[in-house]
């Protein structure tokens, strides 16, 4: 390219009087707060096994659905609805529990067909970029990318002249193909700054960099470390509830269920609440299994559970049949 092409390309990107671009199109919400928009990338970064796939299937998750997951909302652009996933660390056994994960969080039998996922835990990095370029070459529907994990994108996460060119390729993607990137990328056991000339590169150009902590009690917390667009978020902490074997956040469920631990002091809704729950779907249940049902919508304890529950048949709210069923029989309180 000689000097006058330079000019041109100079030009190209210069200042137009009374040009407007396009409203900022938002692709990534946390509790309403911007994280990432069209044309950018963001970063979730974190120890290995430190939650960060728990969180990234989350968010994918929620791109299917019309609410939020743990106050995580990921959109599409209008027309442009095809979401596609890059794996580059997973086996094939861990790839696909992600992808059952995906669907148990969307609460969807099936991931839709606007889903593309990929795992390319064998291939070296410039293949993986080709590989991603191609992609979306020929993919123009496509308005989100996510790729976990960022470092299979170079072979020395040292390299200064390495990283930053990877880090000028997503720039570049995410500009002339008009979408958002998501990366995940390890942090380093000593000082937890993302690895390297590659994380300090990718941070400084990110939209946001979010950091993902696993503490003692087994909880994964989801907090922001570096916003361009947004203030702070109030970190997203989660658990595995092994009742009822998912994820759930903790300080939700917190929200949800202060209320009064005697249950005979709840009022007529709470009381009715629960119950609609428990026989939302179902006319009778066994006592164990009417049991775990309250226990679960009611976040008590199986003792105190079985305290409420015989407070209720002496309320003749719930009744036994023949068959030994226990079944709804509400008629005032």
């Amino acid at each position: 390219m000689n000097k006058t092409n330079f000019l041109e390309e100079l030009y190209k990107n210069s200042y137009k009087a009374g040009f407007v671009p396009d409203k900022e199109q938002i692709l990534f919400k946390i509790d309403n707060n911007t994280i990432g928009s069209i044309q950018s990338y963001a970063v979730i970064s974190g120890l290995p096994k430190s939650g960060k796939s728990t969180f990234v299937t989350s968010i994918v998750a929620s791109s299917f659905i019309d609410s939020d997951i743990f106050g995580l909302k990921l959109h599409t652009l209008p027309n442009r609805g095809r979401v596609c996933y890059i794996d580059t660390e997973s086996s094939q056994h861990d790839f696909y529990s992600h992808m059952n994960r995906i669907k148990n969080l969307a609460k969807i039998p099936e991931l839709p067909n606007t889903f593309d996922a990929f795992c390319l835990r064998k291939e070296n990095p410039l293949m993986i970029k080709n590989m991603i370029d191609a992609y979306l070459e020929n993919t123009p529907e496509c308005s989100i990318v996510i790729i976990d994990g960022l470092l299979d994108l170079v072979m020395d996460f040292n390299d200064i002249i390495e990283c930053r060119t990877i880090v000028n390729w997503l720039k570049k993607i995410t500009t002339i193909h008009n979408l958002f990137l998501l990366g995940i990328l390890h942090t380093g056991k000593r000082d937890g700054q993302t690895l390297g000339h590659l994380g300090s590169n990718t941070d400084r150009w990110a939209q946001s960099t979010l950091e993902v902590k696993k503490d003692d009690q087994g909880y994964f917390e989801l907090s922001p470390k570096f916003l361009r667009s947004s203030k702070n978020f109030i970190p997203i902490k989660i658990k595995y509830d092994d009742f009822e074997m998912s994820f759930v956040q903790v300080d939700q469920e917190i929200k949800n269920f202060e209320k009064k631990k005697d249950f005979k002091k709840y009022e007529k809704h709470e009381h009715d609440y629960i119950l609609n729950e428990v026989f939302k779907n179902q006319y009778g249940f066994s006592y164990d299994d009417l049991i775990k049902k309250i226990a679960s919508i009611d976040k008590r304890g199986i003792n105190s559970t079985k305290q409420y529950c015989k407070y209720l048949q002496e309320k003749l709210v719930i009744q036994r049949n023949n068959e030994g069923q226990y079944y709804d029989n509400r008629v005032s309180f």
